[in-house]
C-alpha cells in the first residue's frame, strides 16, 4: 500500500483528501503544520507529499519543500504542492515539486490522476 503524507491546515481539505485517497486505497498520514510533517519525514517515508504552501507555524510549504530537496534521505519523494495562487505554483516547480494543484479549480477525481500518474 502506497503512503502519502498529506501537509495542509485546513481540517475541511485534509478531511475531503484524506478520504478519498483511503478509499483509492493508500495509506494516508497527515500534518497541519510544517515541524510537525519533518518530524515525520524522520520516521516514516512515504511515496509522496501532497503540500499546502501557505501554512501556520512559522514554516510555509516552500520552507518544508526545499528542506526536503536538500536532504539525500527524502529528496527522491514526489511532492505535489496545493495552492490558490500559480506564481506560487511556479516557485515550487522551481525548488523541485513535480507538479502543482490549484485547490480552487481541481476536482477531488483530478487530484487523484495525478497522484495515480505520480505514484502508479
Amino acid at each position: 500500500m502506497k503512503k502519502i503524507l498529506i501537509v495542509e491546515d485546513d481540517a475541511d481539505f485534509q478531511d475531503i483528501y484524506k478520504q478519498r485517497l483511503t478509499d483509492e486505497g493508500y495509506q494516508v498520514q497527515h500534518a497541519y503544520v510544517g515541524k510537525q510533517a519533518l518530524e515525520m519525514l524522520k520516521g516514516s517515508k512515504p511515496d509522496l507529499i501532497l503540500l499546502d504552501i501557505m501554512l501556520p507555524g512559522g514554516m510555509n510549504g516552500f520552507d518544508i519543500l526545499e528542506q526536503v530537496k536538500a536532504n539525500n534521505d527524502l529528496k527522491a519523494i514526489p511532492v505535489i504542492v496545493l495552492t490558490n495562487l500559480d506564481g506560487e505554483a511556479k516557485t515550487a516547480k522551481e525548488i523541485g515539486a513535480v507538479d502543482y494543484i490549484v485547490k480552487a479549480n481541481t476536482s477531488l477525481d483530478e487530484v487523484v490522476a495525478k497522484i495515480k500518474k505520480t505514484i502508479p
